[in-house]
């Protein structure tokens, strides 16, 4: 009856340990997946905000920072946007089976960085009045 016991004990502590380190990321892969998207649609919104503002105020060089313009932070946002959130990038992450739990965190840990800076850019770029700065 004892060995039974130790044995017992032993598959569960071997079908635990398999679950807890050896099981596939699908949960985490599943959360990186939804904060890129959301952090995908933050992007395009920020630059279709930008986008907007140079439009309606021929702001191109209008500054946005200092020695930075509307258009030359639109041209970069557009370049990081298709290096690092492009649809190519989400399918890549979707179906790289090498990613481990601790990749999958370490994605969603810079995805959740740049989503909370996007958010407070938004909110900045909200309140933006047509700038009546000379054009360089």
């Amino acid at each position: 009856m004892e060995i039974f016991i130790g044995l017992a004990g032993l598959i569960i502590a071997w079908l635990t340990y398999n679950k807890t380190f050896n099981s596939k990321p699908d949960e985490e892969r599943n959360n990186l997946l939804g904060i890129f998207i959301a952090t995908q649609k933050l992007h395009l919104e920020v630059q279709s905000i930008i986008q907007k503002y140079i439009d309606d105020n021929d702001g191109a060089n209008h500054q946005l920072y200092t020695n930075i313009t509307f258009q030359q932070y639109l041209i970069v946002a557009k370049q990081e946007y298709d290096k690092g959130l492009s649809d190519k990038v989400y399918q890549e992450l979707k179906t790289n089976k090498n990613y481990t739990k601790s990749n999958i965190a370490t994605f969603q840990d810079m995805i959740y960085t740049q989503h909370n800076a996007l958010l407070q850019f938004r909110s900045q770029l909200l309140f933006l009045e047509p700038s009546k700065q000379v054009e360089n």
